[in-house]
């Protein structure tokens, strides 16, 4: 296990929500606030290695001197869309070195075995990585801490390194594109992303699509909008959803909305899901409450936990626009307590929460909600 020179007493570590990684975070709990009745969830971490020694064999011995240390992995069975499957005992934990990683397969040598072990790659929710270069632990160790240029120019250089296993490169190029995004560097993103649409990433991965899940449509330049013209014509549905998602609105509007509607019957759960989840912007917010709220989150709650960070977004931007800022909240703060990792989400969605409580004349919940996730000057760290 590489731990971080800079922090000494923190393990590097990841934890995915089926497609997502979060920060591990030991210290989130359930949180009621009892003006909006409203729960905050729990972030599952993984327990703690026994570090007892164990029969090594050969096998192992020669994974680890190519692949580099051990890696956790949480591992669930399929079938469980509810939220219940993060809860505890509803996991198992494998440890190991990884030696592949595909959506359809998890390969891991464990210590003690002759043979390797395979595992759905898509049904991993949880990955302590044990880096095989410690350029890549620092560049993760950026990502913890947010320091997001420097993820993307550091991430630059160790992609280099002809030793660091693809699984690894995966991890730090999902990386790079949400510091991307954190930064607002939409068309940056776009152009990472691009990376993990030649390469067999997992859905865990994928789920990083830079969409605007929110008022970046409003907020963004006409540099975005270029790069969507020519993202909107390539041939992964992928960068189709992509460019369509931020062409809606523009003179393009009419193309990006025939384009959306195809891609809601693709055969990717996220580009079919994602892309009805874009169409919500062409609601008018008279119709939200009355007809369609109930059908987006019945939308939303049906896709895997790794694709429900942006729809859940644009849920609660779709609701402030329409007047009912309780309901909102309750989806700003339900990003803040399940994805931990995605920042600028996490970021955008605490600022919002304690604006809408505020401006509603609601300060006390604005300050539990400050109190509860440490939002101090902006930051939600």
């Amino acid at each position: 296990m590489i731990r971080s020179e800079r922090l000494p007493n923190r393990f590097l570590s990841i934890v995915a929500q089926r497609g997502r990684f979060v920060n591990l975070d030991r210290s989130i709990g359930a949180l009621r606030l009892a003006a909006l009745g409203v729960v905050s969830l729990v972030s599952m971490g993984l327990s703690a290695i026994s570090q007892d020694a164990a029969t090594t064999s050969e096998l192992y011995r020669q994974a680890m001197d190519k692949l580099g240390p051990e890696s956790r992995i949480r591992w669930i069975d399929g079938g469980d869309m509810s939220l219940q499957r993060w809860m505890p005992g509803r996991s198992i934990e494998l440890r190991g070195i990884l030696v592949e990683w595909e959506p359809d397969k998890l390969v891991l040598v464990r210590r003690d075995a002759n043979g390797p072990t395979t595992f759905p790659g898509d049904l991993a929710i949880g990955l302590e990585v044990g880096w095989k270069e410690e350029a890549c632990a620092e560049v993760h160790q950026w990502f913890a801490e947010q320091q997001f240029e420097n993820v993307i120019q550091k991430g630059q250089v160790a992609l280099q390194l002809p030793s660091v296993p693809r699984w690894q490169r995966r991890i730090l190029v999902a990386e790079m594109v949400q510091s991307a995004c954190a930064l607002g560097q939409w068309r940056v993103a776009g152009r990472i992303y691009d990376y993990l649409t030649q390469d067999s990433a997992p859905l865990l991965l994928q789920a990083v699509i830079p969409l605007p899940w929110s008022d970046e449509l409003l907020t963004s330049g006409q540099g975005i909008r270029d790069s969507a013209a020519e993202w909107i014509k390539d041939e992964d549905p992928r960068m189709q959803l992509l460019g369509a998602s931020w062409l809606l609105g523009s003179e393009q509007n009419g193309q990006a909305i025939e384009v959306l509607r195809r891609l809601s019957t693709n055969e990717s759960v996220l580009v079919s899901n994602y892309a009805q989840a874009q169409l919500w912007r062409t609601a008018p917010p008279s119709e939200i409450r009355s007809t369609l709220f109930g059908q987006w989150v019945s939308l939303r709650d049906r896709m895997p936990i790794s694709l429900q960070a942006g729809p859940t977004m644009l849920l609660a931007h779709r609701l402030d626009q329409a007047g009912d800022w309780e309901l909102a909240v309750a989806e700003w703060l339900r990003i803040a307590s399940l994805f931990g990792d995605r920042y600028h989400l996490r970021r955008q969605a605490l600022d919002r929460a304690v604006a809408a409580c505020r401006a509603a004349g609601a300060a006390d919940d604005a300050e539990k909600i400050k109190a509860r996730f440490s939002l101090e000057s902006g930051s939600t760290r």
